[in-house]
């Protein structure tokens, strides 16, 4: 093939802009920074043959030359973002990784502490108003509610022969049937029992009653009273006076005592019929609950459940253990000083113990009263002493020998629990605030338990702050 032809002897190329034999196209391309793919880089067919030309890294110099984008130079930091989390060397952050504390928009007039609490204080108004309506509905509804707490704290003492007569071949129903009526048999003979001693002695307690009236009239005419036989009597007119100007509210107290008759023999044999079911079929009930409701959490609340059913059986067998040991040191004692009708006060101690503080203290009162009519003021001071000492040990020694394994409940908690249950639904409220309160506290612990561990970083710093 013929060579190129050179331009004649002393005269410019036109191709090239000086004397040097350089193309200027070829300068030019020289002087273009190169993309990522050489292969997109045109090529002219004089310079077909000659090596790419290399990548440049900086922008040609000049006063007015403006740079280009290079797609492989590290972005500068933008001072405004927001760091990522965890990193202890982001802008703005102190030292050992914590971030800075917030601060309020400085046009803003509210300041960033007054808008947390007033944030704080509006949920703590809505949750607190959610107890307050579910408090209530659950006192509209104790005819069913109540009930169902009834015969929830009753399966927990029940639920164990019940297991046991299944394990020994019982069906399912006959086991449940067998010792729901046993312990109505052995509750009906207790009570039998009890209305039989206060039958044999009521005589001998009305006649002491009488004694004790007569005796009290008597010391009122002596000093420091010094009241004439008159005076006694007309107050006693007085009384009997307003006894009858308020028969009209007597007579609207005896209509809801008649109510209350009506709701409570309902809520009897609803306690029965649920407790039969709860024997029967308490953990395929639950099955069910926790498939239907559980969701992804199902197996967290199927333990959380077990915990606070342990701990409510715990709590319920502690406190029939602790009513126990009360009605024989009380029981002794009033046999000890001839205290009559000594069955009936261990019945009633006993189940006084499940209204923790007001059974004790109405248990307690009715055996100083029945003490005084009896044997006089020095057999009630007696009594008085023996039911202080074994409230103080069953305080001290029985309580935390029986329940401190079972149930951890600090004494404040059960009395803020009594007096809020009081004052929501009266001796209902009493009733249920201590069991409420022992679940609670189970759940809260548990959830304790399971919280996810707070990431290295965090333990680090809170070490470090510590």
């Amino acid at each position: 093939m013929d060579a190129d032809p050179q331009p004649p002897a002393g005269k410019p190329n036109p191709d090239t802009s000086d004397g040097t034999g350089e193309p200027a196209h070829q300068r030019a391309a020289d002087e273009t920074p190169a993309p990522d793919d050489d292969s997109r880089v045109p090529r002219w067919p004089i310079s077909a043959h000659l090596p790419a030309a290399p990548r440049r890294t900086t922008p040609p110099a000049g006063p007015l030359a403006t740079p280009a984008a290079d797609p492989l130079a590290t972005p500068a930091a933008d001072p405004l973002a927001t760091p990522a989390a965890g990193d202890p060397h982001a802008p703005g952050r102190a030292a050992g990784g914590a971030a800075p504390p917030r601060t309020g928009d400085p046009g803003d007039p509210v300041p960033l502490w007054l808008r947390s609490g007033a944030a704080i204080a509006g949920r703590l108004l809505v949750i607190a108003a959610a107890v307050a309506v579910a408090a209530y509905a659950l006192a509209y509804l104790r005819v069913v509610v109540l009930p169902v707490i009834v015969a929830l704290l009753l399966s927990t003492v029940l639920r164990p022969p019940t297991r046991w007569l299944m394990r020994h071949r019982f069906p399912d129903s006959a086991a449940a049937g067998t010792v729901l009526l046993s312990a109505v048999a052995v509750l009906a003979f207790a009570v039998t029992l009890s209305g039989a001693a206060i039958g044999r002695q009521f005589s001998d307690l009305a006649d002491n009653i009488q004694d004790g009236v007569r005796e009290a009239g008597e010391a009122l005419e002596r000093p420091p009273f010094n009241l004439s036989e008159a005076d006694i009597q007309q107050s006693i007119d007085t009384g009997l006076d307003t006894l009858s100007e308020s028969s009209g509210s007597l007579t609207g107290g005896a209509l809801q005592g008649a109510v209350l008759v009506g709701e409570v023999l309902t809520g009897l044999v609803i306690t029965l019929l649920l407790l039969f079911f709860f024997l029967k079929d308490g953990p395929g009930m639950w099955r069910w609950v926790v498939r239907t409701f559980g969701g992804r959490q199902r197996t967290r609340l199927d333990e959380m459940a077990h915990r606070c059913y342990g701990a409510l059986a715990g709590y319920v067998r502690g406190l029939a253990l602790v009513g126990v040991a009360d009605a024989a040191l009380i029981g002794s004692g009033l046999l000890i000083l001839g205290v009559p009708l000594v069955g009936p006060l261990m019945l009633l101690t006993f189940l006084a113990a499940f209204l923790p503080l007001i059974g004790a203290f109405s248990a307690g009162l009715a055996a100083v009263l029945i003490a005084l009519v009896d044997g006089g003021v020095v057999t009630a001071l007696i009594v008085f002493a023996l039911v202080l000492a074994v409230q103080q040990i069953e305080g001290h020694v029985l309580y935390p020998l029986i329940m401190g394994r079972t149930v951890s409940v600090h004494p404040i908690a059960i009395i803020l629990g009594l007096a809020t249950g009081g004052i929501l639904a009266g001796i209902i409220g009493v009733f249920i605030s201590v069991p409420i309160v022992t679940v609670a506290a189970t759940a809260l612990t548990y959830l304790r338990e399971t919280r996810e561990p707070p990431p290295p970083e965090a333990a680090t710093a809170g070490a470090a702050t510590s």
